[in-house]
């Protein structure tokens, strides 16, 4: 009886090893060769998934926005409060455990190699829009007097500011200075 083989679950584990190497080694150290070893397979079963080293960035890149996106819709279903809506998907964005201090990793990497790569670039500012889509919607609910699609862009300012600071300092107190900057900003802008 032939193997069943869950290919959504696979390629999602390939993902999560690049993500590994991309976080501890940048872009530049990512190899297909890294990757698979990572994942405890052969570079033959990696390229089964992804046809290149191209692929599988651009993958891992979607992939990583994908699944913050998701949590921090998780995250906020069950709120009642416009204002404590907003304040939670901000601060699901931060680097707040190991899991998300890794996703911070990987989108420096994925940041410094977009000023050079021009899909990266695209890819990133398509997820850069339609993160602020998404927040400028949240906004309009918690600040209606605001001006949503700025102030979605000034919070996404304020986000990378204090997830990088926090990211490549990754103390508890800036973490708690962090948090302490996105509640601030989001009590003036909901008053």
């Amino acid at each position: 009886m032939p193997k069943i083989v869950d290919h959504d679950a696979r390629r999602q584990e390939l993902i999560e090893a690049s993500w590994r190497v991309i976080a501890a080694e940048g872009l530049e150290g990512v190899t297909m060769r890294k990757i698979a070893a990572e994942a405890g397979c052969t570079t033959g079963r990696l390229t089964h998934y992804f046809a290149d080293r191209e692929a599988l960035i651009l993958a891992s890149l979607r992939t990583s926005y994908d699944v913050t996106g998701d949590r921090a819709r998780q995250a906020i279903a069950n709120n009642s409060s416009d204002q404590e809506m907003l304040l939670q998907f901000a601060e699901e964005m931060l680097p707040a455990d190991e899991e998300r201090l890794r996703e911070w990793k990987v989108w420096i990497a994925f940041w410094s190699a977009a000023t050079v790569d021009k899909t990266l670039a695209v890819e990133n500012d398509a997820r850069h829009q339609a993160w602020a889509d998404e927040l400028a919607e949240l906004i309009k609910d918690a600040a209606p007097a605001a001006d949503a699609r700025q102030e979605a862009d000034l919070l996404i300012g304020l986000i990378n500011g204090v997830g990088l600071h926090a990211a490549v300092n990754p103390t508890k107190e800036n973490l708690d200075r962090a948090r302490g900057l996105l509640r601030r900003h989001i009590r003036q802008l909901t008053g």
